[in-house]
């Protein structure tokens, strides 16, 4: 662990409470990645690699409720008091969590740099000034803050017992576990996040992850009274995005994101509350958000959509920046998601996604989070239009449009990390994209770029014909059992025997009746 730590922050170029450059070590690319994936709603990385990303990238988690942590690089002389000399400059109100030191990188032979990971009850940026008073160059690396209710909850077990897999969520309400499995919290900043010197964003951070962490799947969700400026950074990216939505987004999106303005608030002037959202969705397709704190693996972030469930932040990202985010905002998911889960095809769809997930091993799991980055995040539909002449013969816009007769096919995008991002979005449709028919086998071997732009996009006629490809798919997996998500109970059935299967035949004989005799009489 402490040499993990180490090669973690070693990558980082000294400096005095400054970015440093980036570097392209192996464990800064790491975290890139890391961050960047969750921009798209969940980290990108297997299940087996969470724990030492977890460990290396984010608080520590048996820290006592609401404990700050600031870890910081000290430079002192070499000589055997130089250590204890850093000991007693630091203030009473610290406790030190780890220490280890290293030959500095300016190689000089009488220096030596001390990583220290301190426990603070009070003001952390006095710490590290009574520090610096005592005649020593610090750099500080990180500020976190442990908040309230950010405990792991209890474990279920590694293995489910009724199909032998691994656990996964049986009820709505066992999502107050997978939602509560944080990996990185919303509160927690590294020292290249352009809040992470803004200690009233940093505060405001604090509060979102208290809103999320005490929440109760049931309950309502909490409003939230945005600020003066929260709300002119959403200005800036509303103007922008709705001007590329409207002629780049597919027809769902663009009719239903109508809808979210009329009934739910939405417009440049106002940021909407997610209770309003969550209660028009399950009146229009049964799909409902909870807050989250921050970053879930893709298992637990999938689980949510098998019950129509999907984790949303609420916070917004920091002013600085409006057009980049290295975390998952409720920008991205108010503007990117909600409209198209008001879409009865295509919340079926997502939801088919998370059903597949459960109980899926690793392997499975990774293609199936592939798919969904590729169609739910960075899909593409085709449209055909008339051509504008009587032959047909037109100009193909940028790539966004080619001839086929009498009419011209077009790509409308409906993956919400495009419609969400003003720069991906206008590059997916230009001629330098490269965009491939949605083929399952075709996509899970295509690398999910998540520090540059995707080298290829994927598209289907329309949310069905994706829906068909994804059962095909899941018909294939190494999954030893079938789940079915009955709406009444709001609960999933395990079908891996003849009395479960019987069970569900029976539950479905009523609406098969139904069917028959709305086929007679049409037909």
């Amino acid at each position: 662990m402490a040499a993990l730590k180490f090669l973690y922050y070693n990558q980082r170029q000294p400096a005095q409470r400054t970015l440093s450059n980036r570097s392209e070590m192996p464990t800064e690319e790491v975290k890139r990645r890391f961050r960047r994936s969750g921009s798209v709603g969940m980290p990108f990385f297997p299940e087996d690699d969470m724990r030492s990303i977890k460990s290396a990238l984010t608080i520590d988690e048996d820290d006592e409720d609401g404990q700050k942590t600031v870890t910081i690089i000290v430079k002192t002389s070499n000589a055997a008091c130089g250590l204890q000399q850093v000991m007693k400059a630091l203030p009473d109100n610290v406790r030190i969590k780890h220490v280890e030191s290293r030959d500095p990188k300016s190689k000089s032979p009488n220096e030596i740099e001390v990583f220290l990971e301190l426990a603070i009850d009070g003001d952390e940026s006095e710490v590290i000034e009574d520090i610096t008073r005592a005649g020593f160059e610090v750099t500080e690396l990180s500020r976190t803050f442990t908040p309230r209710g950010a405990v792991d909850t209890i474990d279920p077990g590694s293995t489910d017992a009724l199909s032998g897999a691994v656990w996964f969520p049986k009820c709505i309400y066992d999502l107050d576990i997978c939602s509560k499995r944080v990996i990185m919290y919303g509160s927690g900043l590294d020292a290249d996040h352009p809040g992470f010197k803004d200690e009233e964003y940093r505060k405001r951070r604090m509060m979102f992850a208290d809103v999320a962490l005490n929440y109760r799947q049931g309950d309502p969700i909490p409003k939230i009274d945005y600020t003066e400026r929260e709300r002119a950074t959403w200005k800036v990216i509303y103007r922008k995005l709705r001007e590329l939505h409207k002629k780049h987004a597919c027809k769902e999106f663009l009719d239903n994101f109508g809808l979210l303005e009329q009934h739910c608030g939405y417009a440049e002037d106002n940021i909407p509350q997610l209770e309003d959202i969550s209660n028009f969705l399950k009146k229009k397709t049964g799909f409902r958000l909870r807050p989250v704190a921050g970053y879930l693996s893709a298992r637990d972030f999938l689980a949510g959509l098998a019950f129509r469930v999907f984790n949303c932040t609420q916070y917004v990202r920091h002013h600085a920046d409006p057009f980049y985010t290295p975390e998952p905002d409720t920008v991205h998911e108010l503007m990117g998601h909600m409209a198209l889960f008001a879409d009865p095809d295509f919340a079926q769809f997502s939801q088919e996604i998370g059903l597949a997930s459960l109980g899926a091993c690793e392997e499975d799991l990774k293609k199936l989070a592939t798919l969904y980055f590729f169609s739910i995040e960075f899909g593409l539909c085709s449209v055909c239009e008339p051509a504008p002449t009587p032959n047909g013969q037109v100009s193909t816009n940028g790539g966004t449009a080619i001839t086929t007769g009498k009419t011209v096919k077009k790509y409308k995008v409906y993956g919400a990390g495009l419609l969400s991002s003003a720069g991906e979005l206008q590059f997916a449709v230009s001629d330098k994209a490269e965009i491939i028919r949605f083929d399952p086998d075709r996509v899970i071997q295509q690398e999910c770029l998540i520090t540059t732009f995707q080298e290829a996009y994927f598209f289907t006629r329309n949310f069905d014909e994706a829906q068909q490809k994804l059962r095909t798919f899941t018909n294939g997996m190494n999954r030893p059992f079938v789940v079915r998500y009955n709406p009444y109970t709001e609960s999933v059935e395990v079908l891996n025997n003849k009395r479960s299967l019987m069970l569900a035949v029976n539950s479905l004989r009523s609406d098969i009746n139904l069917v028959t005799s709305a086929l007679h009489q049409i037909l």
